[in-house]
């Protein structure tokens, strides 16, 4: 009985998989959305039964940001938001924006002509994956200037820092935490000592907290007194066919900035709990304590 539920389960995860691959970093497969209505046909990322994104194939839809990168997501909201704030004024400025997980490059698809966005991705299947434009082209299409840094995210920005090359990103995006295998070292304190200095003090840190194992909200709050950033939780439902649920965390030293968020329809803040544990640290984190029961 055993064996039977581990071949139906192995076999439900590779259902219409088009690509298979597996290193240190645990299984890929690339799916085709076969539920999709027909003029919908996507390809989408798994890492076991994770989803890392989708993207159409039809030509009039396969620029969209999906899933929980959508324009009405927390992260497409912050784009939009500093989009807004860098293009006034008498001196308008391009977004730099870091992002830590690759996926299939969603994000890409914000990059306008003179931007730059610069990735974080410790999985070189991934890279490779997402380079595969018989599946997905948000990196080959992406009209800004783009650059994958292969190796850990955290240790790859603390090297820029010590050689004196801080990136100064208007937005970072931190993208890592939608699976089961939590990486806790890029939730410490010492983490975002690094973040925020790479950050513009006018800039986000948008932080991915949608799961369904492990509620992060009182984590990053906890994050947001100790660093005194403005905390804002933005929640989407989405449409279930562009994009789908989502929450984000926007951290700022600029209330303004995340004031100026443009309001949209499905989309709203939501106040966080008074967190009750401890500022986690490289010495101290505990999953057991936001664990969703």
């Amino acid at each position: 009985m055993v064996g039977a539920t581990l071949f139906i389960s192995a076999s439900n995860e590779t259902r219409n998989s088009v690509v298979l691959a597996r290193n240190f970093y645990g299984a890929l497969n690339v799916r085709e959305l076969t539920e999709l209505p027909p003029d919908w046909r996507a390809y989408s990322l798994f890492h076991g039964r994770i989803s890392h994104g989708y993207q159409f194939v039809s030509e009039a839809k396969h620029r969209l940001p999906t899933s929980y990168y959508g324009l009405t997501s927390g992260v497409g909201l912050a784009l939009i938001a500093l989009q807004i704030h860098l293009s006034s004024g008498a001196n308008p400025q391009h977004l730099r924006i870091g992002i830590v997980g690759l996926g299939i490059g969603t994000l890409a698809s914000y990059g306008n002509p003179g931007d730059y966005i610069r990735y974080y991705e410790i999985n070189p299947e991934v890279t490779r994956i997402a380079n595969d434009a018989r599946y997905f082209t948000y990196l080959k299409d992406c009209r800004a200037r783009l650059e994958v840094i292969p190796g850990d995210a955290r240790l790859s920005m603390g090297g820029e820092l010590n050689r004196g090359q801080p990136q100064d990103f208007n937005l970072l995006a931190i993208d890592a935490f939608s699976g089961d295998a939590i990486p806790i070292h890029l939730l410490t304190e010492e983490a975002f000592e690094i973040y925020v200095k790479q950050v513009k003090t006018d800039g986000i840190i948008a932080v991915h907290i949608t799961n369904a194992h492990f509620d992060l909200q009182p984590v990053l709050k906890r994050v947001a007194e100790h660093f005194k950033l403005r905390y804002a939780l933005l929640h989407t439902d989405g449409d279930g066919i562009v994009t789908t649920y989502s929450d984000w965390v926007l951290l700022s030293r600029d209330p303004a900035i995340v004031n100026s968020l443009p309001a949209s329809a499905g989309s709203m803040f939501k106040s966080a709990i008074k967190p009750d544990l401890p500022l986690w640290t490289d010495d101290y984190s505990n999953l057991f304590f936001v664990l969703r029961r």
